[in-house]
């Protein structure tokens, strides 16, 4: 049986990613994310953990001295290198517990809803301790995620029941890491129909039939430590 879901080891992640590069096109159609985001990558070394298709690296490279793009998934990256053809971008295939790059050696880590699809606890300890490795003791780490409420959260079921959303930004807070910025933006499909294709494929035909329009109105959180 599928199991219906974005986790780590979800299907809809690494085979089916005609579904995923839809719903990473539709989200955040406004670019919201990418002016919050764009004054501190500028001539910085960065890090995109978690790059999966290449949303953010295809807008954000250009201004960077230096591009990682990381991420497990073989198919996610190789559509993220149709995006993106430039000797400052570097890919890298392989599980974010071990960073094949040296401490101390970037000055921004960027990762848009990551960490939350690791649901074993010290996998995900282990991988935020990387993450302090590799970064310089005067670096940056931005997280991108799920704010509490909006309709992305009601029809998930993350809302009025908030405690899967709450207990894991609790553990991002309790990491040390601060509110930057609360975001209001939404998803736009081309319309009603595939939205609700994509909603269905991701989390099943319950959650598929609470879609009700191509616009997705999505509540985002930037953490920053």
């Amino acid at each position: 049986m599928k199991e219906f879901n974005l986790s780590e080891k979800s299907k809809n992640y690494y085979e089916e990613n005609d579904i995923y590069e839809i719903f990473s096109i539709a989200e955040d159609k406004p670019n919201k994310i990418y002016e919050c985001l764009l004054s501190n990558i500028k001539n910085r070394i960065v890090l995109d953990l978690g790059c999966g298709t290449g949303k953010f690296m295809q807008k954000f490279y250009m201004e960077t001295v230096k591009y990682y793009g990381l991420d497990l998934s073989k198919e996610q990256l190789k559509i993220a290198k149709q995006k993106v053809n430039n000797e400052n971008v570097q890919f890298i295939c392989c599980s974010a517990e071990n960073i094949p790059l040296p401490d101390n050696s970037v000055d921004v880590i960027i990762s848009t809803w990551v960490l939350g699809t690791i649901l074993e606890i010290d996998k995900r300890n282990k991988v935020f301790n990387e993450m302090k490795r590799v970064l310089k003791k005067d670096g940056s780490i931005y997280l991108v995620e799920n704010d509490i409420g909006g309709e992305f959260e009601e029809i998930r079921n993350r809302y009025p029941n908030i405690k899967k959303t709450k207990d894991y930004n609790d553990w991002i807070e309790n990491k040390g890491f601060i509110c930057y910025k609360k975001i209001e933006t939404y998803f736009e499909f081309k319309d009603k129909e595939e939205a609700k294709n994509v909603f269905t494929n991701i989390w099943g035909e319950e959650i598929g039939n609470k879609v009700k329009s191509q616009i997705i109105r999505h509540n985002v959180v930037v953490y920053k430590y």
